[in-house]
Formats: structure tokens, C-alpha cells, sequence
């Protein structure tokens, strides 16, 4: 099917989330989301939810080396063990402590939900459990982690959440989950990272705020992970690049199976025919004003019956945030959609 087509045929209702007047641009509506002094607001709120949390590790079969994969989670449990559970994945080199994660994995627990939040390799603080680096196409893994957790942990009821990157993973796992024997009710997907190309291009042109975020970020990540692997790892060479392309490009060369920086990106794409075989309901929110994720990639959708796609004109990428005490709409809006 052609973007043309597609085009025609997809379907996307708008919401009407109207923040306040000092909020309204989309750069305050993203870094509101990320800033550090609403950290000790959210912890105080979470504090029931968070002496609750546990960490689990989640068996996500072997990786292209032979290796036995593991993968981080933090749960947080219901007294009733039959309480219905949402699976939470965090954006690109965010974390199960990231805010807009933290905000409405809260929200979710108050409204009586267990919570398990869970990290994709090398993120949070799992660098030391797998030799091999992560990368995007990794779907398999957490595909595996997901029906661990739904099988070993007795989840009888089960919703599936994710920001950016997390919510392009969540869509994947979607997609995968009844030919995986994972039983899901609903997925969420907000500010889903849609076409990685167009991702880099927006990150490129840009305000450079968000490139020069992003690299520090991965950067560090690196760091972390050549102190647990030196034997395998150096990345001195990477650590002076002031290009994500760049950086991108070299690490494919070094460590990965692609022909270039395209065929990687296509690879986890959610734009074209990726979505035609959706069996399991999904939902997408998405901004019209993302700084980082293109809105115009929402219409190389393919339309299907099982997918839902909403739209704000506000909100930044995966901020919606509501209010002088920086609460999120988004919360909000999940929990309505759940209910």
C-alpha cells in the first residue's frame, strides 16, 4: 500500500487537551515533562507506589551470541493478585525513573492498577546484565520479557504502555502478541517513534536542544557500558562525535548487521504495511506540535481495525503537561482509555 492510499484511509480523531496560556508552546511542553525540580514533586506523590516496587528480572530468551538475556523490571503489586497490570516501557535512554514514566505509573497505581515498569537493555541501570549492545530492532527480547512476566507473575489481565520509543516497541509487541501467546487488553502508545529516518531529520534541522540531549545521553550510556564490558567495548573514537548520524553509522560498522543507517532505522519502523496484520487493540496519541516526532509520519499508517490514532494540538513530545503543578493530561488520558 502506497502513502498515497494510506493516507485516504487512515482515521484519527482529535482530543481537546488546551494547557495553560504559559504552556502552550511545544519546547515548554517537552522539557516541562523532563525537568529536574518536578522529580521531587512526582517522588512525593509516588511514595506509596514506590515502597511497593520490586525488582524483577525477566528472562527474555537468547540474543544472536547464544546468550541468555535479561531484562530489568521494577513491580509494583496490588494486595489482590488478580488486579489488572500495565506494562510500562520508557522512551530512548529514559528509564523506569523517568518522569512522564514515574507520573503515570503513580497515576495507574492510585487508580488501583498494578504497575511493572519495565527497562530495555542498557537502560536504567541494567548495563552489566547483557555483553551485547541494545539496539532498536531488539523486539524479540522484550517480546519474550512481556510473556515472562505475564506467565511467571500470574498477570491474568494485562495492559501494554509506552512513551516514544517505548510506545514504537509497544505497538511492535502488539502486533506480535497472539502469535506469541501474549494476551493483552489494550496498548498504549503515546508520541510513538513512527519513521526513525524522519526521527534523525527532525533531530537534524531542528532546535539542537534535543540532538545535543539525546547524544549526551547515549554518550553517557556508552560510558557505562564499556566499565562493565572494557574487554569488549572501547568508544573513544565515538565519545568526541558531535553527529548522532555519525555516531549511529560508526556503531553499525563496529557492532551491527546493516548496510547502512536506512536499513537499521526501516527495520523497526511502524509506517507502510508494518501494522496491517494488528490483531490486538492499540491506541495512539499523538501531538501535532512534537518537536520529535513528525505528526505528518502518522498518516503513513496503514489503517486497521484494531487501531486507534488521536490527536492534540498541544502537548511536545510525551509532555501534555496540565497545570502549574506540572501534572499530565496524558495520565489522564490513559486512564480513560483503560476504563
Amino acid at each position: 500500500m502506497n502513502q498515497a492510499i494510506a493516507k485516504k484511509q487512515i482515521k484519527i480523531q482529535q482530543v481537546d487537551f488546551q494547557p495553560p496560556f504559559w504552556a502552550k508552546n511545544c519546547h515548554v511542553q517537552s522539557l516541562l515533562g523532563t525537568v529536574k525540580f518536578r522529580r521531587p514533586l512526582l517522588i512525593k506523590k509516588a511514595k506509596t507506589m514506590l515502597a511497593a516496587s520490586r525488582e524483577i528480572l525477566l528472562e527474555a530468551g537468547t540474543d544472536e551470541t547464544g546468550a541468555e538475556v535479561k531484562l530489568q523490571s521494577f513491580f509494583s503489586p496490588q494486595p489482590d493478585p488478580k488486579t489488572t497490570t500495565v506494562i510500562l516501557i520508557h522512551g530512548w535512554e529514559g528509564s523506569h525513573e523517568s518522569l512522564y514514566l514515574l507520573s503515570s505509573a503513580n497515576s495507574l497505581y492510585q487508580a488501583g492498577y498494578q504497575v511493572l515498569r519495565l527497562n530495555l537493555r542498557d537502560h536504567g541501570s541494567s548495563h552489566h546484565l547483557n555483553r551485547a549492545l541494545f539496539h532498536s530492532n531488539r523486539l524479540h527480547e522484550v517480546v519474550n520479557a512481556v510473556r515472562f512476566a505475564q506467565q511467571n507473575l500470574e498477570f491474568d489481565n494485562t495492559h501494554l504502555i509506552g512513551f516514544s520509543l517505548g510506545g514504537n516497541f509497544a505497538t511492535r509487541i502488539a502486533e506480535q502478541a497472539n502469535s506469541n501467546h501474549i494476551r493483552l487488553n489494550k496498548t498504549l502508545a503515546i508520541c510513538p517513534a513512527i519513521n526513525p529516518m524522519d526521527i534523525l531529520h527532525q533531530l537534524e534541522n531542528g532546535l539542537s536542544f534535543y540532538h545535543d540531549y539525546f547524544i549526551k545521553k547515549w554518550k553517557r550510556s556508552l560510558r557505562k557500558k564499556q566499565q562493565h564490558f572494557p574487554d569488549s567495548y572501547n568508544f573513544e573514537q565515538i565519545y568526541p562525535m558531535k553527529s548522532m548520524r555519525q555516531m549511529t553509522e560508526h556503531l553499525l560498522q563496529l557492532f551491527g548487521d546493516y548496510q547502512s543507517a536506512e536499513e537499521y532505522f526501516n527495520g523497526y519502523a511502524l509506517s507502510g504495511e508494518k501494522l496491517q496484520n494488528l490483531d490486538s487493540d492499540v491506541t495512539i496519541l499523538m501531538s501535532k506540535d512534537d518537536p520529535v516526532i513528525n505528526y505528518q509520519d502518522t498518516f503513513s499508517l496503514t489503517q486497521n481495525e484494531y487501531l486507534q490514532i488521536y490527536s492534540s494540538q498541544y502537548g511536545g513530545h510525551c509532555g501534555f503537561i496540565k497545570n502549574a503543578k506540572l501534572e499530565s493530561w496524558a495520565d489522564d488520558f490513559i486512564l480513560q482509555q483503560l476504563a
